[in-house]
């Protein structure tokens, strides 16, 4: 069965192989090619986050420690473009990550939905007081609903 940690895995794999511009993700200080900055010329890239939601147990095994438990999670992929390239890079590019998981099964990881949102303004995801590259920025998001199974 799966852990959070082996379900990531397998989700960052599949983005990893399928989209072609930076990725990022939560608590990583690299992207996918190795910055650890944003461009000074603004360029398109994708932040990632994975969410889990508290297990289910779905059905008793053979005792203590044999039962199954369900866990639900969402991946949510932000594609970032420079401001002024217009709705449809952004779209397009979150688009392209959703379709990788639409109807996504494997022994590990089942998804079940990916929904592209146009978004707005990167400043709108900017804490409060804080100076940063993102409002350079424009973003889409695309939201994958999901589930894996642990024994336990």
């Amino acid at each position: 069965m799966t852990t959070a940690s082996q379900a990531y895995t397998v989700l960052r794999g599949i983005l990893e192989a399928g989209m072609t511009i930076p990725l990022r993700w939560q608590n990583e200080d690299a992207d996918s090619q190795g910055s650890t900055t944003l461009p000074d010329t603004p360029a398109a890239f994708v932040y990632t986050e994975f969410n889990t939601d508290s297990a289910e147990l779905v059905s008793y095994g053979g005792g203590r420690g044999a039962n199954r438990y369900r866990n639900r999670a969402h991946l949510d992929i932000y594609v970032f473009v420079p401001r002024g390239w217009g709705l449809t890079y952004a779209t397009d590019y979150a688009e392209q990550a959703a379709a990788l998981f639409r109807s996504y099964r494997d022994d590990d990881v089942s998804c079940f939905g990916a929904s592209v949102y146009p978004g707005g303004d990167g400043a709108e995801l900017q804490p409060p007081g804080m100076r940063s590259e993102v409002t350079n920025y424009y973003y889409a998001a695309a939201s994958v609903e999901l589930w894996f199974d642990l024994i336990g």
